[in-house]
């Protein structure tokens, strides 16, 4: 009886289910993919490209000769902590065997132009593969990290110091020839080196070279720069003893230091005339020389605070310091005395930029009064914008404010990133604390900013002080 009342039941719902009536396709469009220009694969990530194989059997090879843009950063299975990634179970773990053997594949079925090219993933001993058939194929971008594994290093092959499409070179863990050619890196525009050693006669036979960054985090022999072309350079060097030498470069612009002015490192520019922007001078300089302008620490200083210095002066013409239109300083604590000292050497500066030690603001080993004894200094004739990041209020901080307000004439702009929430008040206060009142350019303008990572006011030397 109940099978029969659940039959019943089935056919009464069949009869009561309307049917479904077929709706109509839109008519076919145009295959707009088909119509895609097969350059865009080249703007795409290497595995995106990849998966455009599977769109249509037209797509399929595409991706092998569009030009090649490779970073194996994207094949690591750790890549929120690449250092941890790569250093400590590169051995262990087999996702790394997977990873570069994904690579192998890429590069051996792509016959096409290579771009660029970032290889982190492979020994020194695996380099030479890949090396040298970027060469052959035009390479334009090279970036080379292999693994520091048992103090091995990757020799560079004579091939590519004789490439002539590279324009960019980042090198890690690497290591010159012993003997160079007579001209090399025909076409390079930009080096970067970390950790790497430089010879002598490199920069002179790169005849393109603009752009020469040099890092690392051990102790270097000196440096010598002579180079005809260079425009920027970048020295970075953590460490407590080396020497940078700028022997020659006619044509440098900017020149970057991170924190090689610190403890006992010691910078030489002889000869820059047209250097132009130059950062960041720490105030516990150990020496540098500009010319023939010489800035040292007295050697009593290190057992004393504050600490003192001298500026001796060669008598000569200073185009050098006079060239200098832009300059960061890094105020270091118990030595903002140093400040006055540093300025004089420069007259014709135009932008300054401070970024001062991290700290609460309560230490400050200045003399009140010390600023306006110093009376009108010649680049306040030329000062236009002023940043200090990390600014705290303290006696230092307006003290210093005060006398670039009051004296600066063609003043345009103070930023003022701060180191603590802001408030009106404590911008009321500051402000009447720097006589604001009382400047002498009436188109200045004092700004206050809360200082983030994300502050884009630091721009010029942003690379140095957001790591």
């Amino acid at each position: 009886m109940s099978s029969l009342s659940a039959l019943k039941k089935r056919k009464r719902e069949t009869k009561s289910t309307p049917t479904p009536v077929p709706v109509p396709l839109p008519p076919a469009g145009p295959d707009l993919i088909s119509q895609l220009p097969d350059s865009i694969l080249s703007l795409l990530p290497i595995k995106d490209a990849v998966r455009t194989s599977v769109l249509s059997s037209r797509w399929r090879h595409l991706w092998k000769a569009a030009p090649l843009r490779l970073d194996d950063d994207s094949f690591k299975p750790n890549n929120r902590n690449p250092y941890y990634a790569c250093y400590y179970h590169v051995v262990s773990d087999p996702r790394f065997y997977s990873s570069r053997k994904a690579v192998f594949r890429i590069f051996d079925s792509h016959h096409g132009p290579i771009e660029s090219l970032r290889l982190s993933l492979f020994y020194p001993f695996q380099m030479d593969r890949f090396v040298k058939t970027a060469v052959q194929r035009g390479i334009r971008e090279l970036n080379l990290v292999p693994f520091d594994f048992d103090r091995q290093t990757y020799k560079l092959p004579l091939s590519l110091l004789s490439c002539n499409t590279l324009h960019q070179l980042s090198l890690q863990n690497c290591r010159f020839p012993d003997a160079l050619l007579p001209s090399i890196f025909p076409n390079l525009r930009e080096l970067r080196l970390n950790c790497v050693s430089l010879p002598d006669d490199l920069l002179p036979k790169c005849a393109s070279l603009e752009t020469l960054l040099i890092s690392t985090s051990y102790e270097l022999p000196p440096i010598s720069i002579s180079s005809p072309t260079l425009r920027k350079l970048v020295f970075d060097v953590d460490s407590s003893r080396t020497e940078l030498i700028i022997k020659y470069a006619p044509n440098l612009e900017s020149l970057m230091l991170a924190d090689v002015s610190t403890f006992d490192n010691k910078v030489k520019v002889l000869d820059a005339p047209k250097l132009q922007r130059l950062g960041f001078i720490n105030t516990d300089v150990c020496a540098i020389q500009l010319g023939r302008t010489l800035i040292e620490r007295h050697k009593e200083s290190l057992i004393s605070l504050p600490p003192t210095f001298l500026v001796n002066v060669t008598p000569c013409r200073m185009n050098l310091l006079s060239s200098v239109k832009t300059l960061a300083i890094k105020m270091e604590r118990y030595f903002e005395k140093t400040i006055p000292t540093i300025l004089k050497c420069f007259p014709c500066l135009e932008n300054l930029d401070i970024m001062k030690y991290e700290g609460n603001g309560d230490d400050c080993y200045l003399n009140e009064g010390m600023w306006e004894e110093e009376g009108s200094l010649s680049f306040l004739d030329h000062l236009k914008t002023v940043i200090v990041k990390g600014f705290w209020g303290d006696q230092c901080d307006v003290e210093l404010l005060r006398y670039l307000v009051v004296h600066g004439k063609v003043l345009q702009t103070i930023t003022l990133l701060c180191s603590k929430h802001i408030t009106k008040k404590f911008v009321d206060i500051k402000k009447r604390q720097i006589c604001i009142e009382n400047r002498a350019s009436s188109n200045l303008a004092l700004v206050f900013f809360r200082d983030t990572k994300e502050n884009v006011h630091f721009s010029l030397w942003n690379d140095m002080i957001y790591y």
